[in-house]
């Protein structure tokens, strides 16, 4: 996974056609190597997290709109329609039968009733299919303020205006508002992404740049799958350490009354380390809490509890 860090690189200058043949097409450049696009895209690729687009909300909006429009131009039009198909004496039964309006002859009432029927229902598939991936598209993960910081700096080293203005910021300093990830180097808790986007980035300053070469394209990788394990694994001894640490404590304290305050206080630290640390929903993290609360109370109440002597 590269970091935020980055170095020149020599610019690549194309061989000509007599050294190409002379030397084979062997040592030509890989495509990732080649400054631009293709380079470009090989980091996006290879990289969770970096697959920053946009989702042009404001776009697709407008053509929501002109086709909202649009299809309540038809339903009136087939409304009017229908109405005068059914009022004319020589289509008796034509709003009544399908086949009717099917068979209807060329340039007829009924035949143009029946075409306008077949666009209403080409234009509300657009419709539809255009709504559901609009919906779809704000699903979609906004990117971490790391993963952009790099993407910016990197962006503009590989394009050029106006193709890197995406990952740009504007006069005041922001960025796009309808930036999107298609994927996310965290598990989407707060604990994976603050170790992205914190801890991950001040390790890389303290222990590893300058101390290791970065890869061809200057930039450093590390491996997605290892620092997820580790979050991951962080999380489990956490979680299994907090309810035994509890009964540890508990254990020490003698008076009932002090215990219930140990109670209340743990309880209220042990929710907010299920929120931060796991993706649990409330009720999850509400079920979890009762349970450890109830383990506690009947601790507390038990002969033994607070006895520490022989």
């Amino acid at each position: 996974m590269p970091d935020q860090v980055k170095e020149e690189s020599d610019a690549y200058t194309p061989p000509s056609p007599l050294a190409a043949s002379a030397t084979g097409a062997s040592h030509r450049p890989r495509a990732r190597h080649v400054p631009g696009y293709p380079g470009f895209a090989h980091l996006v690729g290879q990289n969770r997290g970096y697959s920053i687009f946009r989702r042009f909300t404001t776009l697709d909006t407008k053509i929501l709109l002109y086709l909202q429009a649009e299809l309540m131009q038809l339903e009136h039009e087939l409304s009017d329609l229908e109405v005068e198909n059914s009022e004319s004496e020589g289509n008796p039964g034509l709003q009544q039968s399908v086949a009717m309006l099917m068979n209807a002859e060329e340039g007829s009432s009924g035949w143009r009733q029946w075409q306008l029927v077949q666009e209403i229902l080409r234009k509300k598939k657009q419709y539809n299919e255009l709504m559901l991936e609009h919906e779809r598209m704000y699903q979609l993960p906004e990117p971490s303020s790391n993963d952009f910081d790099f993407m910016r700096e990197f962006s503009d080293e590989c394009l050029h205006p106006p193709d890197n203005a995406i990952w740009r910021l504007d006069e005041k300093g922001k960025r796009e508002y309808d930036l999107v990830a298609l994927s996310t180097r965290s598990d989407g808790d707060p604990f994976s992404m603050w170790f992205f986007d914190k801890l991950h980035p001040l390790y890389h300053k303290l222990f590893v740049e300058g101390r290791i070469e970065p890869n061809e394209m200057g930039i450093y990788e590390y491996d997605d799958k290892s620092l997820r394990r580790i979050i991951a694994n962080a999380s489990i001894i956490i979680s299994s350490l907090l309810p035994l640490a509890s009964i540890f404590a508990l254990f020490f304290i003698e008076r009932p009354i002090f215990g219930l305050v140990f109670i209340l206080i743990f309880s209220a630290l042990f929710s907010a380390c299920l929120a931060f640390a796991t993706t649990a929903s409330r009720i999850e993290i509400f079920v979890a809490t009762m349970a450890i609360i109830s383990i506690q109370v009947l601790f507390i109440g038990s002969p033994n509890a607070g006895d520490s002597g022989p």
